[in-house]
């Protein structure tokens, strides 16, 4: 049944990887899971008074056009994999013969630039919303004890069309399989973290934007500059030196976020940084309960292993 007003449930979100930035695929496009989107098109408006044409103000002009936002995304086993082709460019997969296949994703590349629409196909007149040039800046995402395991992508697009037919009526899907945050680990050094309550990571390509002078007000391209991974470990103190051994000495120590999916064996989610520098923090004693710091960590480029962080993904998609 047609309505008159749009819901975020009847909301479909669609995307293609573009084989020339800017020009929107006119097929191949995968349906994805999404929690919430703030990605669209701004065009505000600037104002600059001129004298002698009495107190009422004066006509605004239209600024230059912003299509950026964020979108929700679940840490999920197979949808995952399409955000992180994007974050960091095409994987190294390996086929595992059984089923089963690694997808290696390796900071410092090139990106590929998207096409996506965000549809509203329910209304009695259907309204798509597409982003062409779309890059992807960010993605960042906590760990907690407890809850659903979701990251924020953040997206730099050239432009916002608007139609009233979806651009792909038959789009693949991935069957839906989310990682939760009950079966996250912390490892240091290949160890599992001795009382960490929570952590966070944000990997960053910190695009720039190529804003020429143009006269549809859109932006000529995107360009990714200087890779950085940052994060937070919330440690409860105890009598653990992992963490203060470490910073004593002001060397480096390797740390790995993950997830698995009980029940599915082989099937998981990894963020490996070789080289990460923790700060010394003073502890705090806040109340008569647990005392325990937040440590803000800051990755490196490792010259052994060649990267700033690895994301490997192990599923059963054959390829991204």
């Amino acid at each position: 049944m047609a309505k008159t007003r749009a819901y975020g449930s009847d909301c479909i979100l669609l995307a293609a990887f573009e084989a020339a930035y800017g020009t929107l695929p006119a097929n191949g496009y995968t349906r994805l899971s999404f929690k919430d989107s703030a990605l669209g098109a701004e065009r505000p408006l600037g104002y600059d008074p001129l004298l002698g044409q009495g107190r009422d103000a004066q006509d605004p002009f239209y600024e230059a056009v912003k299509d950026e936002g964020d979108i929700g995304v679940p840490l999920d086993l197979r949808g995952l994999g399409f955000w992180l082709k994007g974050l960091f460019g095409a994987p190294v997969t390996t086929d595992h013969h059984d089923g089963s296949f690694s997808h290696c994703f390796t900071s410092g590349g090139d990106l590929p630039s998207l096409g996506l629409e965000i549809g509203h196909a329910r209304l009695a007149t259907a309204k798509f919303f597409r982003h062409s040039g779309a890059k992807l800046d960010k993605l960042s995402f906590t760990m907690a004890r407890s809850g659903a395991a979701n990251a924020t992508v953040s997206l730099v697009a050239q432009g916002e069309t608007q139609a009233s037919q979806t651009i792909d009526a038959a789009p693949a899907t991935l069957a839906l399989k989310r990682f939760s945050q009950g079966s996250g680990t912390i490892k240091v050094g290949g160890t599992q973290l001795a009382n960490v309550v929570g952590g966070k990571l944000t990997y960053a390509n910190n695009l720039e934007r190529v804003e020429t002078i143009r006269s549809d007000g859109m932006i000529d391209g995107v360009d990714e500059t200087e890779a950085t991974a940052e994060g937070s470990i919330d440690v409860r103190f105890s009598t653990d030196t992992t963490l203060t051994a470490a910073i004593a000495a002001e060397s480096p120590v390797e740390l790995e976020y993950g997830f698995t999916i009980p029940g599915a064996e082989g099937y998981a989610l990894t963020f490996h940084l070789p080289r990460v520098f923790l700060p010394r923090k003073k502890q705090e004693v806040k109340g008569p309960g647990g005392i325990q710091a937040t440590y803000d960590w800051r990755a490196a480029h490792d010259p052994t292993a060649g990267y700033l962080l690895q994301v490997k993904l192990t599923n059963d998609i054959a390829s991204y």
